[in-house]
């Protein structure tokens, strides 16, 4: 994940400090400070008091697309097929694959 989706994530939690988010995502205090601007500026992230945040409704959506494109695949998935079965392709080059 990127830096920005890194404390999106986080701020699903509800409204967190920058301290709390260094902590909870493992960047730096100054790395989470420049995110948060970023995010401010494409209004995702707000900040209710100094030094707390939280998500705007955009920010909010946007969060759960993230972590909705996070998940694992369901075990129900149908499993790779073997490549050794697989017919050979062509591949760029026009080189076909052994």
């Amino acid at each position: 994940m990127t830096r920005d989706e890194l404390i999106l994530v986080e701020l699903l939690g509800g409204v967190r400090s920058t301290v709390e988010l260094a902590t909870a995502t493992g960047l730096s205090e100054r790395v989470c400070r420049n995110g948060l601007h970023r995010l401010q500026g494409e209004d995702y992230v707000w900040s209710p008091a100094r030094g707390r945040y939280r998500l705007t409704n955009r920010g909010r959506v946007i969060a759960a697309e993230i972590i909705a494109d996070a998940e694992p695949p369901e075990a129900s998935a149908t499993p790779p097929e073997d490549r050794a079965t697989e017919q050979p392709r062509r591949r760029l080059f026009g080189r076909s694959r052994e």
